[in-house]
């Protein structure tokens, strides 16, 4: 493995190094470029607006397969962020907005880009060296068709008499929807169109969460299914 040379950050990101978590030279950093390839080693410079690094060691964090994409019912704009915020940290590695049909909320033109943000700042403080992709908003027939038998949805409703632990996964699948509802709830017509294309209606357990806090609980659990954590 090489490890020769340095590498500088700056502006943003500097920042937050400096700032934020408030390092010094001689201590040890990880930067990553979003992508999984990332390198390591302690702080050499510091200036203004940027800081090196001499390099130590350098890698690459492949995809875990099945990836875990988040179907994610858009939610209350002051409650978007904690959603985010726990769900990177969570280890998700696509996220879609799901316009549902009991969403108080709605897309709104700038609502990707402070998603986005969201996103990379929840990775800094998650230490995670691969951003999730924030992918385009979707409706519930397009989200149905999109999961096949090579994909798994499950769709995480208090209704099911289905409990998540009793379920198996395979490790063989491509990927894996975690469906999460608005505050309003999912509708029997939409549980219809999804059970229509092959998912599962599944419970994690007898009390009802908030929207914004499921999708974390939903992805606790199925890493932990997978023998991820």
């Amino acid at each position: 493995m090489s490890t020769a040379g340095t590498q500088e950050i700056d502006e943003e990101d500097a920042h937050h190094a400096v700032k934020v978590l408030r390092l010094n030279i001689g201590e040890e950093i990880k930067i990553s470029d979003g992508k999984g390839n990332w390198v390591s080693g302690p702080i050499a410079q510091i200036s203004k607006k940027a800081l090196q690094i001499s390099i130590a060691e350098r890698g690459k964090e492949s995809i875990n397969k099945p990836e875990l994409i988040l179907v994610q019912a858009i939610t209350k704009s002051d409650r978007s962020r904690e959603m985010l915020e726990l769900i990177t940290a969570a280890g998700v590695d696509q996220v879609i907005p799901w316009q549902a049909e009991r969403s108080i909320s709605k897309w709104q033109d700038d609502s990707e880009r402070k998603w986005l943000a969201t996103i990379k700042e929840s990775c800094k403080q998650s230490r995670r060296v691969r951003v999730p992709s924030l992918r385009k908003i979707m409706n519930t027939p397009s989200l149905s068709k999109e999961i096949n038998s090579k994909n798994l949805g499950l769709v995480f409703h208090e209704s099911s008499e289905i409990k998540f632990a009793e379920t198996q996964i395979s490790s063989n699948l491509d990927a894996i929807y975690l469906i999460i509802g608005p505050e309003g709830g999912i509708t029997d017509n939409e549980l219809a169109i999804f059970q229509s294309s092959g998912s599962m209606i599944v419970r994690l357990g007898p009390t009802v969460l908030r929207s914004a806090h499921a999708g974390f609980a939903a992805l606790s659990a199925v890493q932990t299914k997978l023998g991820r954590w």
